[in-house]
């Protein structure tokens, strides 16, 4: 049981990652790419229906760490609230901007709330950054040598953003009309060999600082899959320039997640034995058993309903 949940943990977070790392990454460029109004609302109704649906799955998430992990919660969490809170407070402004930009018709009220959009989307990129690299020291071997805000986590951070910002123009590429999204694909094609280098060279960083446990069985796997998630921005580039945007876009989910797996590599044992009791665990699974097969069928259903690229008959939510 402490397997199926140690599972169930990392396939709502990857979900999370994946799913609300294209609006993360969208409203990354809204700012930079958006010229003129329409563009900028353009862009914010290509993720805009998604937003609530894919926010769902971290919810998820803190229910089965909560509920099934709490020593994990209170040891190393814990350790990390000077960041986890800061980034809480990030993910709601990030809301309060995506909401309030059109209550009021002003071109200055729209003009501030994309850039506090662009702006702390970006933070919350870099945050999740410095979030893995802390959590690869405290599940590995790092201890104290490597502080919450020392460079280890830097070049995380600078990953992360460039990761996310990659996701998202994919993301849009697939979703914006033809024209506007030819010029986003160009972005996108410069940032995905960005995101590739900084996902190698922080993969060999974090296997060669003494982070990781220095053995073969936990530093092979997660180089690894370090590895492979520098792959994937570099086969979404390839599938871009042959018109396969939709393809593009699951590619560079693999390199969303893959950090996500490198901390599943490195520390699933600590995971797995932070769990809760049996008795819990068995209330729980049940829970989950119902609970989960709703968000999957619901997240299908809104991907179903939004397939088609934004046009003038598209709904206008913010």
């Amino acid at each position: 049981m402490d397997l199926f949940f140690v599972l169930l943990l990392g396939l709502l977070l990857g979900g999370y990652l994946v799913l609300d790392g294209f609006d993360i990454g969208s409203g990354m460029l809204v700012r930079p790419l958006g010229r003129t109004e329409w563009e900028r609302r353009a862009m914010i109704t290509a993720f805009g229906p998604f937003l609530l649906g894919n926010e769902v799955w971290l919810v998820a998430t803190g229910g089965v760490l909560f509920g099934a992990f709490p020593l994990l919660e209170g040891e190393v969490l814990g350790e990390l609230r000077a960041l986890v809170w800061p980034l809480l407070v990030v993910w709601v402004v990030r809301d309060a901007a995506v909401w309030s930009r059109s209550r009021l018709p002003g071109a200055r009220w729209r003009g501030f709330w994309d850039t506090t959009l662009a702006v702390v989307s970006t933070v919350f990129a870099a945050g999740w950054g410095v979030v893995v690299a802390n959590l690869m020291i405290r599940l590995g071997d790092g201890g104290a040598a490597h502080p919450v805000y020392g460079w280890f986590s830097l070049l995380w951070a600078v990953t992360m953003a460039v990761v996310f910002a990659g996701h998202g123009a994919v993301f849009l590429t697939a979703r914006l009309p033809q024209v506007p999204a030819a010029a986003v694909a160009g972005t996108a094609r410069r940032l995905l060999p960005a995101g590739a280098g900084l996902l190698a060279v922080a993969t060999v960083v974090t296997v060669a600082a003494g982070v990781l446990p220095q053995r073969a069985g936990a530093l092979v796997p997660v180089a690894l899959a370090g590895f492979a998630a520098a792959a994937a921005p570099l086969g979404a580039r390839v599938l871009l320039g042959r018109g396969r945007p939709g393809l593009a876009l699951a590619a560079t989910a693999g390199a969303v997640v893959g950090p996500l797996l490198m901390v599943a590599t490195a520390g699933w044992v600590v995971v797995r034995d932070s769990a809760a009791d049996p008795a819990s665990l068995s209330v729980l699974g049940g829970v989950a058993a119902a609970v989960l097969p709703v968000i999957v069928l619901s997240q299908a259903w809104m991907w179903w309903v939004f397939r088609h690229r934004v046009d003038e008959r598209s709904v206008v939510f913010f």
